[in-house]
């Protein structure tokens, strides 16, 4: 009887982790393309000064996103919009 409840959890768990990982990498896409929109939106207003530094680690996350490293892209996305932006352009988390 255990066994059974164990193989019927077990089942359960297979078939519901695959969707919970799908919708995580959408939600990562999402994020790191809302965050290359706010960085071009910041971008418009910044210096050439500002844009050469924060050139690096906007490629970089863009890279990053694109290899589906999601959390390390939208971090390094986030540090480029803070080096750009003004205070009241920070990036939403």
């Amino acid at each position: 009887m255990k066994i059974t409840h164990v193989a019927i959890a077990s089942l359960a768990l297979a078939i519901a982790a695959p969707a919970a990982f799908a919708q995580e990498e959408v939600q990562g896409s999402t994020d790191c393309a809302s965050l290359q929109a706010q960085y071009d939106q910041a971008a418009a207003a910044a210096t050439a000064e500002q844009l050469s530094q924060a050139k690096a680690a906007r490629d970089e996350g863009q890279k990053l996103c694109s290899e589906g490293k999601t959390a390390e892209g939208a971090a390094k996305l986030k540090e480029a919009i803070s080096q750009i932006a003004s205070p009241t352009q920070q990036p939403r988390s």
